[in-house]
């Protein structure tokens, strides 16, 4: 209960790192869903509304897709989720090729 605890702490904090880095708003995703890719693994299974596929970037893998479900949420799926590959071979997901900060 309390690494789940210090993880989300974790993650609110390096969310607020990436959003003021460079004074933009930056997705919601950043250096959240880095974290979040491994923490996560793929078990994912909302309705995906957009997905990006990560170019290694600091500590992204290119192995991990990013997902946001309709409620804006950003999530990280491995690309070893048999579900991902299902949606994105039944073309109900696709994934453009770009880096997430």
């Amino acid at each position: 209960m309390s690494l789940k605890i210090l993880s989300i702490t974790v993650l609110l904090f390096m969310g607020s790192l990436v959003s003021s880095a460079d004074g933009k708003n930056a997705p919601r995703g950043g250096l959240v869903i880095e974290v979040c890719c491994y923490l996560a693994r793929p078990y994912f299974r909302k309705p995906i509304v957009e997905c990006i596929k990560q170019i290694p970037t600091g500590n992204c893998y290119s192995d991990n897709f990013a997902v946001k479900d309709e409620s804006g949420d950003w999530h990280c799926v491995t690309s070893d989720s048999l579900w991902m590959k299902q949606q994105i071979q039944q073309g109900k997901v696709s994934c453009s090729e770009e880096p997430v900060y």
